[in-house]
């Protein structure tokens, strides 16, 4: 298109699809031509300034096809879901006389990595997750005093967050390499999947499941993930509690939004410790779900909403 006169490069402008600026954009196109043409006559009319005008209009139509071709979206992990990797397992570990440990809380990769973990991980909690031992086997020349970090991919919605960074250090338990560390918590129930990654790369990364957050009621929290929340008898289920001069026993009231009955849970065995400068209890009590249902749950005047399913796993597992 460089040989051809401006009237024939007008006809094929013309001939392109049409797609229009808004103000703001013509005017600063147009501004940006008229700083970049050459000092222009004071009298006359010329033709040449005719077809530049042409294009001008043309180029109005033609610009928006180039910037939505040629612009780079940012990236969004809206409801981009990613594959699930390897589902991790239990295994054991070996003390320094040979004995089996922590068969039933090592969980990862045999051989390869894996994290001492709690007995469920939920979502939007720090408890089970405040220390996390890490192990890993290879060649220790590579990877102990070296620094590693861990993301957390959710794997339906593509989420990454880091969980955790760290240095290396001597191997224990059989293992080549370890570290003490915290996760973050997890900001959404389903599978994770999770990667260890160092300089060179993924070290390795396996899959763990995630429940839905405990029932939080004002600033108590009752220690049974949403999900698990089944008609059955659940016995001492730690209740935390924040505040100064709590009582030495808590009652939960349990009252059915479908039948209008009510039942009271007693509390009681109060622990107290500091967390973020803050004062806070655990109680200990057993709760009865006798039947499926909506209800609400009220601790010390604070009460939600909260449904309970019939028995049986949480089908998300």
């Amino acid at each position: 298109m460089t040989h051809l006169s401006d009237k024939e490069l007008l006809k094929k402008m013309k001939e392109l699809p049409s797609y229009e600026l808004n103000e703001e954009q013509k005017t600063r196109i147009i501004k940006a031509i008229l700083e970049k043409k050459s000092p222009r006559r004071r009298f006359g009319f010329s033709f040449q300034r005719a077809g530049v005008l042409g294009a001008l209009f043309a180029l109005m139509l033609i610009v928006p096809v180039l910037f939505l071709e040629n612009m780079e979206l940012p990236e969004t992990n809206s409801s981009e879901g990613v594959e699930k990797a390897e589902i991790g397992e239990y295994f054991a570990l070996f003390n320094e006389a040979g004995k089996q440990i922590y068969l039933d809380s090592n969980f990862g990769i045999p051989g390869k990595v894996s994290l001492l973990l709690p007995v469920e991980l939920v979502a939007e909690d720090y408890r089970g997750i405040s220390k996390i031992m890490v192990y890993l086997w290879g060649n220790p020349d590579d990877l102990v005093n070296k620094d590693m970090k861990i993301e957390g991919v959710h794997v339906d919605s593509g989420i990454t967050q880091e969980m955790a960074s760290f240095t290396l250090s001597n191997g224990m338990n059989g293992s080549d390499a370890h570290a003490l560390t915290s996760f973050k918590p997890f900001e959404k129930q389903g599978y994770w999947n999770l990667k260890l990654i160092n300089k060179e790369g993924t070290f390795g990364d396996f899959s763990v499941y995630v429940k839905e957050p405990y029932v939080e009621i004002g600033k108590a929290t009752l220690m049974i993930s949403k999900e698990d929340l089944v008609a059955e008898t659940f016995e001492d289920v730690n209740l935390e509690v924040e505040g100064e001069d709590l009582p030495e026993q808590v009652k939960l009231r349990l009252f059915s939004l479908e039948d209008g009955t009510t039942e009271v849970f007693t509390f009681s065995d109060r622990m107290d410790f500091i967390k973020s400068a803050k004062k806070v209890s655990i109680f200990t009590g057993d709760i009865v779900l006798k039947k499926s249902g909506k209800y609400r749950i009220t601790v010390l005047n604070q009460s939600v909403p909260v449904e309970v399913r019939e028995s049986g796993p949480p089908a998300n597992q």
